[in-house]
């Protein structure tokens, strides 16, 4: 059984409907029309030239009269007809300058304002009214949509459209489109994907923050067996794109009318849907009649089907904010806003050896790349090396892999497919861990191994079980494991490659402090020179703040001046690495509209519910715990009248000083939970001795060893120690 696409491309139907090609076009495909059951009409866009209704109106009747004769041929032929808009389907004889004032604003990864689409989309006007006219569309102003069609019991065909025109102007540059990621459409398993648009994808933006044309070319890969496309008048050769796993075939049609008459034709294709193959014919007219110019012929493969789906639970917790961080220009930053590829640095057992610092964004290819790889980073915390490992799970994710996340803090066994099983159902709509091993390239990103509780025999155990069962192991880690290092779970990573984390350094700074201005910003409209001036003016502060307090200049650090010095917050002369977190409590209040009045007596909760919630080992907490704090507090301290328990644990949250999970409360960022502890500590250093002592006695604790850090920022407590 065979099924056939006829794929024609920029008609640019004017007064002439072209009506008096039909006959040479039928005569021409009528042997092979007459072997298949269902026929698609694909136009793949500028079906007219100017976009006016005449031109529709001329466009209606060749397809009336191409489906007609084809239908005379071979009346039991099933035919459907598919179309996007291209650029000459847009009218701009009437264009309002509110589409020209929001084609800016659209240009970026994700639109969600649909207000922005209609706006756009009202050059297309005719355009909706003849799809919706000749195809089983009955929707409008869509930048993605799909026909699904069953011309098999046992085969389902879906093409997946894209309208590339949504933003075009008159004088279109290339690389200057955008298909929102939000409108990407996805594989539903088991169909045989169609993707048509006009525009090549070399016509999309690589200039957004995610590169547009990257993601969307990424994404034709991993969801379409066959691409369709017009616009730049090809000769029709098909392109096939070879992966392990995945096979596309993408082909840019023939102009179906041009200047130059002989260089004009459409193609054929024909899918076999017993032997799985798809042949691929391109006409070319040579004045009398169309020919066969080239004919080729590619296997279908299905696509990999998707058996673990990301959790959007998980995907949320990868990409928000642990840090109560805000912006004058966004009311909710995500981690993608602030996120800056940090270089990394080799650690080579040959000291004579000079070798290249990698940035870790080459972590992305190389995995795409490479079949095995084992990456052991080491940084200091708070160096970044969890936002990087997140950063990396979405990259892989949205590649087709499979990633599995993993703290070193909850790897207390040897058992891999245990270890795997307890986070599988929090990060995937799947818990079959068997399943899991089953696939060709698994990846796992272990965070903070060093934090395991595991003793060196059984870590070096656990090691050797995660290189034996993955093909892709990157391990973040204090310096415990540097090649220097000759302990027993230190040889286990003798074969990865060892890099260490670096600060920003001054070109990273200044990417982040760019980054940072034009969040909000459109990039197309602001002005440049404006922006390089902030830039440098904010770079020489920062540099100044970093280099006096001797603070490392890890992003978390920078960011937090960036904000303070656009909101005023903070003195600088008594800014020190403790206060930071001050700076970063202050802001979050303050962006969620708390006054100064209200300011201190929260920020005085605070600092006593972190020590509460500590003193009383009740990290987390549930609502219980936290009112019988407010009756304790209420009884010893002023609490502002407006400060109901019900509004404070609101403020806290939606500041994200604190998260809320099931019924528990933590604090979002551990670091500030310190701090607080310590400032409450430093208020009274000798009721407290007993303490510090215990404090010191016990440095080995991760909490104890900070809190004691950030109480050797206080000054009667730097006495006292």
């Amino acid at each position: 059984m065979k099924i056939g696409i006829l794929h024609l491309s920029d008609l640019h139907i004017q007064e002439d409907d072209l009506t008096n090609r039909i006959e040479n076009l039928v005569r021409s495909v009528e042997y092979d029309i007459k072997q298949i059951s269902h026929l698609y009409l694909v136009f793949s866009g500028d079906i007219v030239n100017f976009g006016r209704k005449s031109e529709f109106e001329n466009a209606k009747i060749f397809v009336a009269g191409l489906t007609d004769r084809l239908k005379e041929k071979w009346k039991l032929l099933n035919i459907k007809i598919v179309a996007v808009p291209g650029n000459h389907d847009c009218c701009f004889d009437n264009e309002k300058k509110t589409r020209k004032s929001i084609l800016n604003d659209c240009k970026t990864d994700i639109v969600d304002e649909e207000d922005y689409f209609i706006d756009a989309m009202a050059v297309q006007s005719d355009f909706w009214d003849f799809i919706n006219e000749v195809t089983e569309l009955s929707d409008r102003n869509l930048v993605s949509y799909k026909y699904e069609f069953r011309p098999h019991l046992d085969f389902k065909v879906t093409f997946h459209c894209y309208n590339t025109s949504w933003l075009t102007e008159i004088n279109e540059k290339q690389g200057s489109l955008i298909i929102p990621e939000n409108k990407f459409i996805e594989n539903e398993n088991g169909e045989y994907v169609i993707s048509v648009f006009h525009h090549p994808v070399d016509w999309l933006s690589a200039n957004t923050k995610r590169n547009n044309k990257q993601r969307f070319e990424e994404h034709l890969i991993n969801s379409s067996n066959l691409v369709i496309y017009g616009h730049e008048h090809d000769k029709g050769n098909p392109k096939a794109v070879l992966q392990k796993n995945n096979n596309v075939v993408f082909c840019g049609g023939k102009a179906f009318d041009k200047n130059i008459i002989t260089e004009t034709g459409f193609c054929l294709y024909e899918i076999d849907l017993t032997d799985k193959s798809i042949n691929i014919k391109t006409f070319n007219f040579d004045g009398e009649t169309y020919k066969v110019e080239t004919e080729d012929k590619h296997q279908i493969i299905e696509k990999v089907k998707r058996e673990f789906i990301l959790n959007k639970e998980f995907e949320t917790k990868i990409t928000d904010l642990s840090i109560p961080l805000k912006h004058s220009k966004k009311p909710k930053l995500i981690l993608s806003d602030i996120f800056v590829y940090p270089d990394l640095e080799p650690l080579l057992e040959d000291d004579n050896y000079v070798a290249q610092y990698p940035n870790s964004s080459e972590l992305i290819e190389k995995v795409k790349n490479e079949k095995n790889l084992n990456i052991l980073i080491e940084g200091a915390d708070q160096s970044g090396k969890t936002s990087l490992l997140y950063v990396l799970y979405k990259r892989y994710y949205e590649m087709g892999l499979t990633p599995i996340y993993l703290r070193g803090k909850y790897c207390n066994e040897t058992d891999v497919k245990k270890l795997v099983k307890k986070v599988l159902k929090e990060q995937y709509d799947s818990e079959n861990v068997d399943l899991l091993f089953q696939l060709d390239k698994k990846v796992l990103l272990l965070d903070n191994f060093h934090k395991s509780g595991l003793n060196s025999k059984y870590k070096k155990r656990l090691v050797e079980s995660f290189n034996n069962n993955f093909e892709v192991i990157i391990v973040t880690s204090d310096n415990t494991y540097s090649s220097k290092n000759v302990t027993e779970e230190a040889t286990s990573f003798k074969d990865y490659f060892k890099y260490k984390l670096l600060p920003l350094g001054h070109e990273k700074r200044s990417e982040l402090i760019e980054q940072w201005l034009l969040i909000g910003e459109n990039k197309l409209t602001v002005q440049e020179e404006v922006i390089l001036n902030t830039v440098k003016s904010r770079f020489n502060e920062i540099n100044s703040l970093i280099g006096n307090r001797l603070m490392p200049s890890y992003p978390i650090f920078i960011l937090t001046l960036l904000q303070s010095l656009d909101e005023n917050l903070q003195n600088f002369s008594q800014t020190s690495y403790a206060n930071i977190y001050l700076v970063l409590i202050k802001a979050g209040l303050v962006k969620e509209g708390i006054k100064d009045s209200v300011l201190t007596s929260l920020l005085n909760i605070l600092k006593e519910l972190a020590f509460y919630m500590y003193d009383k080992k009740k990290s987390p907490f549930n609502r219980e715990d936290f009112d019988s704090f407010v009756l304790e507090y209420s009884a010893k301290y002023f609490r502002h009248k407006s400060l109901t328990n019900d509004k404070t644990l609101s403020v806290l949250c939606n500041s994200n000083i604190l998260k809320f999970d099931d019924e528990y409360y933590t604090f979002s960022y551990k670091y500030i939970y310190y701090f607080l502890i310590a400032q409450k500590i430093s208020t009274d250093i000798e009721s407290y001795q007993g303490l510090i002592y215990d404090l010191c006695n016990n440095i080995h604790l991760e909490i104890n060893a900070n809190i004691l850090i950030f109480l050797s920022h206080h000054s009667k407590a730097h006495k006292f120690l």
